[in-house]
C-alpha cells in the first residue's frame, strides 16, 4: 500500500537525494522570481500573485534547509512537487498549453527517479502520475483556449524558455546524481577493498597461528617418538621435493598442482599426530612390538584423522583439510593392499598419502630410533627401489629417487 512514510524513508536513504533536493529548491526559487517578473510584465495578474507566494515559500524553505533547521529533505520534495504541478496547470490554463509549462510536470516525474532511487515502486507511482498529467495535456492541447491573449512572439519565447530550462535542469540533475553515485560507489569500492585486505591479513594471521599450533603439537608428539625431534621438518621437505618434481614431470596432473604442493607441505607435520594417543610404553619400546601392541600403534592413523578434523576441520579450505586427513590416515597404506588401516591398494590410496608414505619410511630408515640405528642413505634408496610396486607407488618412487641430491641436502641440513 502506498504511504507517505514510505516516501520519507525512500528519500532519506537515497544516494545523492539531499544534494538534488537542495538544487531543486534553489532552482524553484530562481525560476519563480523570473516567472514573477514575466507574468507582471505580460499582465497575467493571477499568476503574478501566485508566484509571489511561491517565491516566499521557496525562500523560507531554502533558508530552513541550508541552516539545517529542516533536516527532513522529503519536505522539500513534497512542497516542490505540489507547487510545480499547481503552477504549471494554472500557467497552461491562463496562457495556453502551447507554452509548454506542463513540461516541468514531466521534469518532476523524471527527477523523482533520481531522488527515490532505492524505492522503485514509489518512484514509479510519482513518475506515472506525472506522465499521465503531461500526456493528457498534450493530447488535449487543442481543447484549451487561453484566458489571456498574449503576443505570439512573447508566447514563442516563453515556450522555448520552458523547454530549454526543463532539459537543462534534467541534464544538470543527471550529472549531479551520476557524480554523486560515482563518488559513493568509489568510496564503497575502497571500503570493500580495505575490508578485504583486513580480512586477508586476519585470515593469514589465523592460518599462521593454526600452523604454529599444529607444528608445536606435532613436535610434541615427535619428541616422544624420536631422538632428534626433526622428523616432521625432514618429511615436510621430502614431500615438497616429491610433489614439486611430480608436478614438473606432469605426474598425476589431475591431483598435483601448485596448490597441492603448498597444502601437502603444510599438512605433512600432522601425519603422525595420532601418536598422541599411543602409550609411551609402546612408542619407546626398544624391541619388536607384540601383535596387541602393534594393533594399538595402528590406531594412530585413524585417531590422527579425527584429531585433524577437530583442529582444522572448521577451516574454509576444504582441500587442505582433506589432504591433512589423507596423509594422517593413509600414510601406512601399501601399494599392494597389505597396509593399514583400510587395506587400500594402488590408486585407491590418496596421492597425498602415497607421497607421505615414501617420505615417512625413508626418514625412518636413515634416522636413529630407540629401537634401531640409522642405515646409510644409499641403503635406504635401495630399499625404496626394491619395495617399489609392493609397498610404494612405483611412479612416485622414481620421482623421489631422481632427486637424490636434494634429499641428501635435506639430511645434511637437519641431521646433527
Amino acid at each position: 500500500m502506498f504511504r507517505i512514510g514510505k516516501v520519507k524513508d525512500a528519500l532519506t536513504g537515497a544516494k545523492g537525494s539531499e544534494i538534488i533536493s537542495r538544487v531543486i529548491v534553489i532552482f524553484a526559487l530562481v525560476y519563480h522570481i523570473a516567472a514573477l517578473v514575466v507574468f507582471y510584465n505580460i499582465g497575467v495578474h493571477q499568476m503574478f500573485y501566485f508566484n509571489c507566494g511561491s517565491v516566499l515559500l521557496f525562500f523560507i524553505l531554502a533558508v530552513a534547509i541550508y541552516t539545517d533547521f529542516v533536516k527532513d529533505i522529503s519536505l522539500s520534495f513534497y512542497i516542490s512537487y505540489i507547487e510545480v504541478v499547481a503552477h504549471q496547470l494554472l500557467a497552461d490554463y491562463y496562457l495556453g498549453i502551447n507554452t509548454k509549462f506542463h513540461y516541468f510536470i514531466l521534469m518532476m516525474g523524471f527527477i523523482v527517479f533520481l531522488i527515490i532511487k532505492n524505492k522503485p515502486r514509489i518512484s514509479l507511482i510519482f513518475g506515472i502520475f506525472s506522465a499521465v498529467i503531461f500526456i493528457s495535456l498534450e493530447v488535449c492541447v487543442d481543447l484549451f483556449i487561453p484566458v489571456y491573449d498574449i503576443n505570439p512572439s512573447i508566447l514563442a519565447w516563453i515556450t522555448h524558455a520552458n523547454i530549454t530550462l526543463g532539459v537543462l535542469v534534467i541534464l544538470a540533475l543527471v550529472i549531479i546524481f551520476a557524480f554523486k553515485s560515482y563518488g559513493s560507489e568509489h568510496r564503497l569500492e575502497q571500503e570493500i577493498s580495505k575490508k578485504s585486505r583486513e580480512v586477508y591479513f586476519q585470515n593469514n594471521k589465523i592460518t599462521q597461528l593454526q600452523n604454529h599450533i599444529i607444528n608445536s603439537l606435532a613436535s610434541l608428539v615427535e619428541n616422544r617418538d624420536s631422538d632428534t625431534g626433526e622428523h616432521i621438518q625432514r618429511t615436510s621437505a621430502y614431500v615438497e621435493i616429491i610433489a614439486r618434481k611430480a608436478f614438473e614431470k606432469h605426474v598425476y596432473p589431475d591431483f598435483i598442482n601448485e596448490q597441492f604442493i603448498s597444502l601437502i607441505k603444510r599438512a605433512a607435520p600432522m601425519h603422525d599426530i595420532g601418536k598422541i594417543v599411543v602409550p609411551d610404553g609402546i612408542l619407546k619400546k626398544p624391541g619388536r612390538l607384540t601383535p596387541e601392541e602393534f594393533e594399538k600403534m595402528k590406531l594412530h592413523t585413524t585417531e590422527g584423522s579425527l584429531i585433524i578434523q577437530q583442529i582444522v576441520g572448521v577451516s574454509e579450505d576444504k582441500k587442505y583439510v582433506q589432504i591433512a586427513i589423507d596423509v594422517s590416515k593413509g600414510h601406512h597404506e601399501r601399494w599392494d593392499g597389505k597396509g593399514y588401516p583400510n587395506n587400500l591398494k594402488e590408486n585407491e590410496i590418496p596421492v597425498a598419502a602415497r607421497i607421505m608414505a615414501i617420505a615417512d619410511v625413508f626418514d625412518a630408515l636413515v634416522s636413529p630410533r630407540c629401537y634401531k640405528d640409522p642405515i646409510p642413505v644409499e641403503e635406504a634408496f635401495r630399499i625404496l627401489r626394491e619395495e617399489s610396486g609392493s609397498h610404494f607407488d612405483p611412479i612416485l618412487v622414481e620421482v623421489f629417487l631422481s632427486e637424490r641430491d636434494q634429499i641428501q641436502e635435506v639430511l645434511r641440513k637437519y641431521v646433527k
